[in-house]
């Protein structure tokens, strides 16, 4: 008797040993209804001296940095795409790079086309690489959306719209002293005044959803923040530098 209890406590005892040196799994992020953000400061491109960087005479380059930022402002991938190649082109004279490179640009410009997923826009972003370094993975990740895009349009009518069901929203409060432009996927979807409520729709149907907003100057920003679609309705809180008042 004594033996069989003896034998069944080292089995238990070896149960135990191997359930506790199994991985355990990390846990799985939860999508919140209610975010808070607070400004983020950045170094706009209209600051980057890019014919002094390159010791270039060309007038082009006194405006680059304002065409940048308001692209980047308004959400324009097109445009950051052609202004990441016109800036490869006076690297290439000048033998050197500014602060903000042509690779740089063409980077931000591949991250808004694929938040925004419009095939032109894709395209067009694409075939700019083809002479701008791009990484390899960005470029895969661009065509893999052209694809996906492509089997979408021959599944789905183009009349066809989402089920009210599946229309979710984002109110933003803006707690802040700042007008705020507010991108949602890269879309810019309008302005929040301040110590205002705004509610915005999202129109795109996958996840995750991107949520950006832009403040008075283009080095102020707030987000982005991302919502995985586990609610229908979120709430994003925006305060001043000091984060007050102290909103719930």
């Amino acid at each position: 008797m004594i033996r069989v209890v003896t034998a069944c406590l080292f089995a238990a005892i070896g149960v135990g040993t191997l359930a506790f040196a199994q991985p355990v799994p990390p846990p799985i992020a939860q999508d919140q209804q209610v975010h808070k953000s607070t400004p983020s400061k950045g170094v706009p491109a209209v600051g980057v001296q890019f014919r002094s960087d390159l010791g270039l005479p060309l007038h082009s380059l006194t405006t680059l940095g304002g065409r940048i930022d308001s692209a980047r402002r308004t959400g324009d991938p097109v445009a950051l795409a052609h202004a990441a190649s016109e800036l490869k082109v006076a690297e290439k004279v000048a033998g050197k790079n500014s602060k903000l490179t042509s690779s740089q640009v063409l980077g931000e410009a591949a991250q808004l086309a694929k938040l925004r997923r419009q095939d032109a826009e894709l395209q067009s972003v694409l075939a700019v690489s083809d002479h701008v370094a791009l990484e390899s993975e960005q470029v895969m990740e661009l065509k893999k959306l052209i694809e996906m895009n492509k089997a979408e349009a021959s599944k789905l009518p183009a009349s066809e719209e989402p089920k009210p069901g599946e229309i979710r929203k984002v109110i933003v409060n803006n707690y802040s002293t700042q007008y705020i432009d507010i991108q949602i996927n890269g879309y810019l979807r309008g302005q929040v005044l301040p110590g205002r409520s705004k509610t915005f729709t999202i129109e795109q149907m996958w996840n995750p959803i991107i949520v950006k907003g832009w403040g008075d100057a283009d080095e102020t920003t707030f987000g982005p923040i991302q919502l995985n679609g586990r609610f229908g309705t979120y709430t994003w809180n925006i305060n001043g530098d000091s984060a007050l008042p102290n909103t719930p």
